[in-house]
């Protein structure tokens, strides 16, 4: 009686695994068609502009969708880029399947926006001598007309961005990056996490909280002013400052000469948001670039701050608004 109790158990366990599994797979099959249909469109309305080809579209039971292996080349230009996986990120699986009816306007009862969503970029490759990123690089020099563009303190820190030639001699052939953004409304902030991963390059993780409810906020008309309460930057070096240390020596300067380039362009960077670093910042980034592997920097308002408001202050003001402060590690 026992041994029949367990046989019945071990196949009632069987038969729910594969009614699980059958179920997964229909949905994979209904998802693929779903999103197909639209990815290609989507390829067609590019075509003007870019050749897209991809490789496959995938789904994960966590929640998952990307269209994989893709090779864009955007017309007028020689080269291209490629991308391992570009989609979304979901709570689960049945998300997706939700999202995918709300997309088509045929919603279930379950459609609508999901507790955390988020975008994914994997694996993303630029030659650093493509034809595109050379005009684009150009294209933004000219612009901006800096008339410090040709000292070498400039060029080999990449105070205006790292040109081709840059690159090449920081010892890049190929940039490659992956990104992932999350959204998600907590208990009392909208909560914005990024993270972005440059191979050989850096690490940067974002987390980032609005004041109170994002949707509902957005919801109540175009004078809805979004309010910072909480702001961690986190950058990782991972071996770009040894090569920007190296290169800048190759090029004749002075450990002085390439610190003080260094914080020249951080203090650049920063005008272009409105601020002017203090020594709670500057100081930390000094221990930053002698060898220490992290940065991680915070700003902590006292009260939910405005970001637009800002621009009212003096650059020098807007540290202590922010409440900013930094800590190498």
């Amino acid at each position: 009686m026992v041994r029949t109790r367990a046989y019945s158990m071990k196949f009632i366990l069987i038969g729910t695994v594969l009614l699980v599994g059958v179920v997964f797979a229909a949905g994979k099959f209904y998802l693929y068609y779903k999103v197909s249909d639209g990815v290609d469109s989507a390829v067609l309305a590019m075509s003007p502009y870019a050749e897209i080809e991809y490789g496959g579209i995938s789904s994960t039971i966590t929640g998952e969708l990307t269209v994989d292996d893709l090779k864009v080349k955007i017309k007028g230009y020689r080269d291209g880029f490629s991308i391992g996986r570009l989609g979304i990120d979901t709570p689960n699986f049945l998300t997706l399947l939700s999202l995918s009816d709300l997309a088509a306007g045929t919603p279930s009862a379950s459609s609508g926006a999901p507790e955390y969503f988020g975008f994914i970029a994997e694996d993303m490759r630029i030659q650093t001598t493509a034809d595109y990123y050379t005009d684009f690089y150009e294209a933004s020099i000219k612009k901006l007309a800096p008339a410090d563009i040709r000292q070498r303190g400039v060029q080999c820190v990449g105070k205006y961005g790292y040109s081709p030639k840059a690159l090449k001699a920081l010892g890049y052939d190929e940039i490659i990056v992956s990104m992932t953004v999350g959204l998600r409304q907590g208990e009392s902030n909208f909560i914005t996490e990024m993270k972005i991963d440059a191979v050989d390059m850096l690490n940067l993780d974002m987390n980032m909280q609005i004041a109170g409810n994002l949707m509902s906020g957005v919801a109540s008309g175009p004078y809805y002013r979004p309010k910072m309460s909480d702001l961690t930057l986190k950058i990782t070096d991972q071996s770009l400052n040894a090569r920007v240390e190296k290169y800048c020596t190759r090029l004749g300067l002075t450990p002085a000469q390439i610190l003080a380039a260094r914080l020249n362009s951080l203090q650049y960077r920063g005008k272009l948001n409105g601020i002017e670093f203090d020594e709670y910042v500057i100081d930390p980034y000094k221990e930053y670039l002698a060898g220490k592997s992290t940065l991680i920097v915070t700003a902590k308002p006292r009260e939910p701050l405005d970001l637009a408001r800002i621009e009212k202050y003096k650059p020098s003001d807007v540290p202590a608004l922010l409440n900013l402060e930094a800590v190498a590690q």
